[in-house]
């Protein structure tokens, strides 16, 4: 019988990924550890790997936090609706676009390349959002970001793959073009509409520099926005009287130890999603790259 050895190359290669595995999940485990660690040995250093004197002060103080609670609030919010609104605008032109019918599709197809390579910068982006009177409008946050062209020539791409003679099939039957998108075409696409929407739900969770640029109302906030907020404090003090608890009484709990709650409370939501996502990631992304 033959046997299965194991080469040295192949052990080499298991250690390398092993290192690089765990140097990738340690911050995450080293955050949670020290978010959860009693104030007094957290402000001593004394945390490595695993909580020391567990405690969940600092994730109760988030949750007492209204700031936080609101900045929460609009993140998941944007992010629901950004990636709806986003899925919509651009399915929809990644349907036209794969429809050799559709008459000037050579000059859409270069309007739509030239912003992939041609920005126009940041000053022009501002006076656009101002003369729209999006400031301290919560649709800055959706409809900058409803089209993006390179996802929708991923998407169009995609669809071409499906074959023709399941539209003529429906078109037999009576079904018009918001039928046959909507009911064919629409399932069919999920793993690369999963991909896109991957994509923009990260971007618009962890995304903050628009609401520096464009919201001074702190009501108004994202979550990553009220974080950047946290990070700048040096001292407990100043981070509870800054932020806005429903109980008077000032807990002990140490800054740096607070800050890593609010890193994790942030970091969760895309890291449970990622999981469920990722069959669709793969194949909508590898289908779609080959295609091209």
């Amino acid at each position: 019988m033959r046997r299965n050895t194991i080469s040295a190359f192949n052990i080499v290669v298991s250690i390398i990924f092993i290192l690089v595995c765990f140097a990738t999940v340690y911050p995450f485990i080293y955050a949670f550890s020290f978010s959860v660690s009693e104030y007094m040995l957290s402000a001593k250093k004394a945390v490595i790997l695993l909580p020391r004197g567990f405690t969940l002060q600092n994730y109760y103080i988030l949750a007492s936090d209204s700031k936080v609670l609101k900045g929460a609030f609009i993140s998941f919010a944007r992010t629901i609706t950004g990636v709806v609104l986003f899925v919509l605008v651009t399915g929809m032109c990644a349907y036209s676009m794969s429809k050799s019918r559709l008459r000037g599709r050579k000059i859409f197809f270069i309007f739509f390349v030239i912003p992939m390579y041609i920005n126009g910068g940041m000053l022009p982006m501002y006076m656009l959002i101002r003369s729209l009177g999006l400031f301290n409008n919560f649709l800055v946050y959706i409809l900058p970001g409803c089209f993006g062209g390179f996802f929708m020539f991923l998407i169009k791409v995609y669809l071409e793959t499906i074959p023709d003679s399941l539209e003529e099939s429906a078109r037999l039957d009576g079904a018009g073009d918001f039928h046959i998108a909507t009911r064919i075409y629409a399932p069919l696409s999920l793993p690369v509409i999963a991909t896109a929407s991957l994509f923009v739900g990260v971007a618009q969770w962890n995304s903050w520099f628009d609401a520096l640029l464009y919201i001074s109302n702190k009501e108004m906030y994202p979550l990553q926005m009220v974080l950047q907020e946290i990070l700048r404090q040096t001292q407990i003090n100043n981070i509870l009287d800054t932020f806005e608890l429903t109980t008077r009484q000032k807990p002990k709990i140490n800054a740096e130890s607070y800050k890593m709650a609010v890193l994790i409370v942030t970091t969760l939501p895309i890291v449970f999603i990622y999981p469920f996502a990722q069959k669709y990631f793969v194949k909508g992304l590898m289908i779609g790259a080959v295609k091209m």
